[in-house]
Parts: structure tokens; sequence; C-alpha cells
């Protein structure tokens, strides 16, 4: 056989290796996000059936009569301020606010200048393009004949008038 052709033949057998590996990483990559994306979601699942649990028994507690045999409140009674809260007794309080610090405030400060240079990158790099580029190189030739033309137009206009005016003198003088 050929040499170019073995040399082809191995080079094409290596690049079809390559896409292989290359697929089979993705595959598993895909496959590994999948199932993370999966576990959090029956997680996810799972708090709000919870949810639906405390809400649907604290609803019933509301709904159970006084000692008395009436309703826990009237329909037409005045109802008060009353404070509520998802939160039992006994429970976690809910996560505290993150301090300010300055590592956060040196961090969002980057985060916006960044942000800025990135779109400013964008609007150069799209500004550069061969088809804003046509189309200034086309507005400028469109705006270059018109200054032309103007210009032509008031010189024409300006021998006119001096002739005029020397139409008018010579008349005079005569």
């Amino acid at each position: 056989m050929d040499t170019t052709l073995l040399v082809t033949l191995a080079a094409c057998a290596a690049l079809v290796a390559v896409l292989v590996v290359v697929l089979v990483g993705l595959l598993v990559r895909t496959g590994s996000a999948r199932r993370r994306l999966d576990a959090e979601l029956a997680s996810s699942r799972d708090d709000l059936a919870a949810l639906h649990r405390r809400l649907d028994a604290l609803a019933a507690a509301d709904r159970r009569p006084d000692q008395d045999g009436r309703p826990a409140q009237q329909p037409g009674a005045a109802a008060g301020f009353t404070i509520t809260s998802l939160v039992e007794d006994g429970a976690a309080s809910p996560a505290p606010v993150p301090a300010v610090t300055g590592a956060r405030v040196v961090s969002v400060a980057v985060g916006e200048s960044v942000v800025r240079l990135l779109s400013i990158g964008h609007g150069v790099r799209r500004a550069l393009s061969p088809e804003s580029r046509d189309r200034i190189r086309l507005e400028v030739r469109r705006e270059v004949r018109r200054a032309r033309r103007r210009r032509r137009d008031e010189l024409k206009d300006a021998r006119r008038l001096l002739r005029a005016q020397r139409a008018g003198t010579a008349e005079d003088a005569a």
C-alpha cells in the first residue's frame, strides 16, 4: 500500500478515537449532572410535601372548635393582629442575613466592572465586524458624495450671483 494512504488512515483512526473519548466523557458528565439534578428535585419535592403537611395541620387546628363548641374565630368578629410563623417552637430559627464585609463589597465592585468591560468588548467586537465596517464605509461614501454635491451647488449659485451683480453694475455704468 501507499504510505500516504496509511498515514491518512492512521490520522482518521486517531481522530475517530479522540472523538469517541470526548463523546464518552460528555455522556458521563451529562449523566452525573442528570443524577445530581434528579436528587435535588426529589429533595425539593420532599420538602414541599412536608410543608403541605404542616400547612394542612395548621389549617385543621384553626378549624377546630373551642371548649364552648364555637369555631375558633367568629366569621363576623373583628380580627386583631395575629403573629404567625411556620417555625415551630424549638425549631431552628431562620438563617441570619450574612454580614456585609469588605470582601463582598470588593467582589461586587469587581463583578460590575467585569460586566461593563465584557459589554464594552462585545460592542467593540460587533462594531469592528465586517458587516458594520461595510455599512459604515457605505454611509461615509454617501455623505462625501452629498457634501460634494452641496459644495458644487453652492459654487454654481455663487457664480450665478456674481454674474448677476456684474451684469447689474455694467447696466448701471451704461
